[in-house]
């Protein structure tokens, strides 16, 4: 756990500088880096991940209405689900509830079965590094390992998650409430805000999107014509770079048409990219 603790301070101390020189995203901020501080870290041994599994969604000939997950919910017909697509609550009434002839969209989620995104709720990693939560400006996850639960962070009282610093910072002009929400049966991604690293993924359901970032020296934009986005990373010469998101791959830039291209490169299995030699080791 010291060790965990001990790379992601390192991790968003080191990146916050990096982002400054980089990212355009504090091109308007008064902010310096004195002004971020760490979260604290959350204990989460007792916190339980939406276990949506227990929410079947299927009409029993009763219900007119079926909660789906937990945020949205199906309309029936007999034993028949009416409609292929789902209905998100709103968002005044965010969560689905049971009931005994149909069930409702509530205020409060079901008990002991989905947990409100206002709690500490780890989230599995998509890449290493610093990420916000979607629906809760006041903590940050840390990830140190793709594929594994986050480590939540929690900022001071007013205090919010800074993208720029990838910190907690006073909340205020500069540094904003920021949160990504999914409409029902959008597909695509979101912006987190004004933010060109962190963005999300919308999968139709309506429930919080997947929340991704890009490299360092890496943007996301939109692509022209599509609801999807990418990052595109900028090449600083000639080579390989390391991948800052995952350690076991990197980019490899080269020369093409007098314009500096790059290809995303894995490393083979069980080894990671080494940034002294330029080549997975």
């Amino acid at each position: 756990m010291l060790f965990r603790t001990g790379f992601l301070i390192w991790f968003a101390l080191s990146h916050a500088v990096e982002n400054l020189a980089l990212s355009e995203e504090t091109s308007n901020s008064t902010d310096d880096l004195d002004s971020a501080v760490l979260g604290a870290l959350v204990n989460t041994s007792d916190v339980q991940l939406q276990r949506q599994s227990s929410i079947t969604g299927l009409c029993d000939g009763v219900k007119q209405l079926v909660c789906n997950t937990c945020n949205t919910f199906r309309v029936c017909l007999g034993t028949e689900v009416g409609q292929d697509v789902t209905v998100a609550c709103p968002t005044d009434q965010p969560y689905c509830n049971y009931g005994t002839t149909t069930d409702y969209c509530s205020n409060v989620p079901i008990p002991n079965v989905c947990t409100d995104d206002t709690q500490n709720t780890p989230v599995t990693c998509s890449a290493v590094g610093i990420f916000p939560d979607a629906g809760n400006c006041r903590i940050y996850h840390g990830c140190t390992n793709i594929g594994q639960s986050s480590s939540i962070y929690r900022c001071p009282t007013g205090y919010v998650f800074n993208p720029a610093f990838e910190l907690c910072a006073l909340e205020n002009v500069f540094s904003r409430c920021t949160k990504m929400q999914c409409t029902a049966n959008f597909i695509g991604h979101v912006r987190y805000g004004q933010s060109q690293r962190f963005y999300g993924l919308c999968d139709g359901t309506g429930q919080a999107p997947i929340v991704y970032r890009c490299p360092n020296r890496a943007n996301f934009a939109f692509i022209a014509g599509s609801t999807f986005g990418e990052c595109g990373y900028l090449c600083p010469g000639q080579g390989n770079y390391p991948n800052s998101n995952d350690p076991a791959a990197y980019f490899q830039c080269f020369w093409a048409n007098r314009q500096l291209r790059y290809n995303l490169v894995l490393c083979p299995a069980g080894l990671t990219f080494n940034s002294r030699l330029r080549y997975c080791t």
